[in-house]
């Protein structure tokens, strides 16, 4: 009897170890989705342009730093957005500007990314 109880302990502290990292990899799950938000910088104008641009290789933080950097310099950007995970870069211009697409693919690619797609709306 009492090897069952000393077994049914250690299973009951392994089933609350396995509880306690599915919470934990939940909690990181939550964090990655938030991303794009802790990243945006600057404002939407209602009269501007939203580009979409479809990256590739953006990993990390770091990564996302460094575009909303380079993009923010820029005086025809009012605002950025970066979803990592996504691989999207939401950039907002202001009314009356605008950046050409070649350009937008030198910038990425100067700072080592490739584009797949620059979509284009007006707001």
């Amino acid at each position: 009897m009492k090897k069952i109880n000393i077994l049914t302990l250690v299973l009951l502290f392994l089933a609350s170890l396995c509880l306690a990292e599915e919470n934990n990899n939940s909690k990181h799950d939550n964090n990655n989705q938030q991303k794009s938000v802790l990243l945006k910088s600057g404002s939407i104008d209602p009269n501007g342009i939203l580009l979409s641009v479809s990256v590739e290789g953006m990993v990390c933080d770091f990564c996302a730093q460094a575009i909303e950097k380079v993009f923010m310099k820029k005086k025809e950007v009012a605002g950025i957005t970066i979803d990592l995970d996504n691989q999207n870069v939401t950039i907002a211009l202001k009314e009356n500007n605008d950046i050409n697409n070649k350009i937008i693919e030198e910038l990425f690619l100067n700072a080592g990314y490739n584009i797949t797609s620059i979509d284009r709306n007006k707001l």
